[in-house]
């Protein structure tokens, strides 16, 4: 969970010394603008909610690499280890256009056309709401920035071979130009960059080679 949505990661670390683990890995997250507002239309209850104004989901692939020191090791098998992870990498943005069931030729509506948005063409009362996600994949906008990142981690697994734990932690995605997530005419402006603090729920395994 993070400040502006959910996500999932994968992280594979090895270690280097004691207390010393290098990582490699990818976060997939979707990021919404701070001044998303869910609706529905006004009149038809069973019409799927929509953000209005909103013409672009937004997602992020990072794959990054980093390193993990601990700082204190487990004294025994229900303790808890703590320590500090970094990492750092590309930040891919994508870009999905929002589609929504448009009613036509106004309430009450005679039929429905799947549309992409178009915040000078689709108000309140046409908006009967969003429609499939499957739509607008084929349009998919990459947006190449940065992120880095640093996070609390404690570790507390009871079974040796076995990780489960919690990191906390922030992330700043930087890109060269603004990601266009809200029409202008709804917000001041769209950001290039996302500072955004998270939780982690991990679990995992440990591999001895012997």
């Amino acid at each position: 969970m993070h400040s502006n949505g959910l996500g999932a990661f994968f992280s594979y670390g090895k270690y280097r010394g004691v207390k010393k683990v290098w990582l490699a890995g990818i976060d997939v997250v979707g990021m919404k603008h701070e001044k998303e507002i869910r609706t529905y239309n006004p009149v038809y209850e069973d019409g799927k909610s929509y953000i209005y104004g909103k013409t672009n989901n937004f997602y992020v692939l990072r794959p990054h690499i980093g390193k993990r020191k601990i700082v204190t090791m487990k004294e025994r098998r229900s303790g808890v280890q703590f320590g500090y992870t970094w990492a750092f990498g590309p930040s891919i943005g994508i870009t999905k256009p929002v589609y929504l069931e448009i009613g036509y030729p106004s309430i009450p509506y005679d039929y429905l056309s799947v549309e992409r948005y178009d915040p000078e063409k689709h108000f309140f009362d046409d908006i009967y709401g969003r429609a499939s996600g499957l739509r607008g994949l084929s349009q998919l906008k990459i947006h190449p920035g940065a992120f880095a990142k640093f996070g609390l981690n404690f570790e507390y697994s009871s079974i040796r071979d076995r990780l489960k734990g919690l990191e906390v932690g922030a992330v700043l995605d930087l890109y060269p130009k603004t990601i266009p997530i809200i029409a202008p005419e709804f917000v001041e402006k769209n950001r290039q960059y996302f500072l955004t603090f998270y939780l982690n729920v991990f679990f995992g395994r440990k591999y001895i080679q012997r």
